[in-house]
């Protein structure tokens, strides 16, 4: 019986130690801390860059040939110049994970370990399971995902006039020789048959949607024809892209106020870099103190002296940042554009003191998504 006894005794401590083993295969060190010959990778911890989608309509607004004689057609608020100018209509607000190369750490681990480490060198993953969700990974910690390249500036042709359009697809009379009254003529001809059209006097029978067609292409035609009095307005979309990188404020009650790019609706978008004297588009950002209470946490475990020793000898698991919620917008006239995102930097660094098999942090800001055994 006492044989048994030791022998059940004497499995459950291999048992343990094994289990043991295989909890502690990987550790975590600061780069002055690297144990001698020790084999792994590197990581660094997510910082968060914010990318604002700039949408910009470009108006361009066209004298008509005829505006001197809009009063033959009691037209109000008609175009008398030729003029462009811009007008903010939309700004997108987003985040994108960037590498804290500040914050590196060595990972020591052996050649089986499942450590997945996106491109741009950031731990995602330790683990089966959860590593194959996130992504299949290659070799030693490189990632098969791309990530997806910021839109560059977008920009339509520049629209032709609208009588030249319009004289393109046959909706005008040549314009050598035209007149301001010959316009009219032409003006009033189209209404008629218009009404020719509604009253059924024209010749042959047609459907009700060939009808409808007919009188629509009038329509347009008539446009053309007011246009050359009123004159044209042309709206385009440009479409432009920036990137700040923020950094955490001392005091974090206090709002932080970055440029984003330079706008005068005169000129339009100029980067940041832009020499010329053009009003600054401004972000504000509001954090909402939600990582307070890990921060104080942290402060506490930094004076415990036996906890600091054990680390700087035995290193951790593993180490992460908690992201801070910020609210992260842009005022412009009565427009308000704003979102809440997760600022990594703005957050606080801590550790899992242990090694879990199965660990899982967001690629996008660094927050710790799973843990278990």
């Amino acid at each position: 019986m006492k044989t048994l006894l030791r022998k059940l005794i004497l499995i459950f401590a291999i048992s343990l130690f094994s289990s043991n083993i295989i909890a502690q295969e990987y550790r975590s060190f600061t780069l002055d801390k690297i144990p001698f010959d020790a084999k792994g990778v590197y990581y660094s911890l997510v910082q968060t860059e914010l990318v604002f989608d700039v949408c910009v309509e470009k108006v361009t607004e066209y004298k008509g040939c005829f505006a001197d004689y809009s009063y033959m057609l009691g037209l109000k608020n008609i175009i008398i110049s030729d003029e462009v100018y811009y007008r903010i209509k939309d700004i997108k607000i987003r985040s994108k994970a960037i590498a804290d190369n500040q914050n590196t750490y060595f990972l020591a681990c052996n050649e089986n370990a499942e450590v997945q480490i996106g491109e741009s060198g950031c731990l995602l993953s330790i683990g089966g399971e959860q590593s194959r969700k996130a992504g299949k990974p290659n070799k030693h910690g490189e990632c098969s995902n791309k990530e997806v390249k910021d839109a560059k500036e977008v920009k339509k042709l520049v629209k032709s006039t609208f009588e030249q359009r319009m004289l393109s697809q046959g909706m005008l009379e040549s314009m050598p020789g035209m007149t301001a009254e010959n316009a009219i003529k032409q003006i009033e001809k189209l209404r008629e048959r218009q009404i020719d059209i509604l009253s059924g006097s024209v010749d042959g029978t047609y459907m009700d949607n060939t009808v409808e067609y007919m009188y629509k292409q009038l329509d347009a035609m008539i446009d053309a024809y007011v246009s050359m009095f009123s004159g044209e307005r042309v709206v385009e979309e440009l479409h432009y892209t920036f990137s700040v990188m923020p950094e955490k404020p001392l005091i974090v009650e206090q709002d932080l106020l970055v440029g984003v790019f330079k706008f005068s609706p005169q000129e339009g978008v100029r980067p940041l870099s832009f020499s010329g004297d053009m009003p600054t588009i401004v972000a504000n950002l509001h954090s909402l103190n939600t990582t307070k209470e890990y921060s104080k946490l942290e402060a506490q475990k930094s004076k415990d002296e036996k906890l600091q020793n054990r680390i700087a000898k035995k290193g951790v698991g593993v180490y992460y940042r908690i992201p801070e919620k910020v609210q992260v917008s842009i005022s412009y006239g009565e427009n308000i554009f704003a979102k809440t995102i997760d600022i990594s930097q703005f957050g606080q660094i801590t550790y899992i003191l242990d090694s879990p098999s199965k660990v899982l942090f967001d690629s996008k800001s660094g927050a710790l998504k799973y843990i278990g055994k």
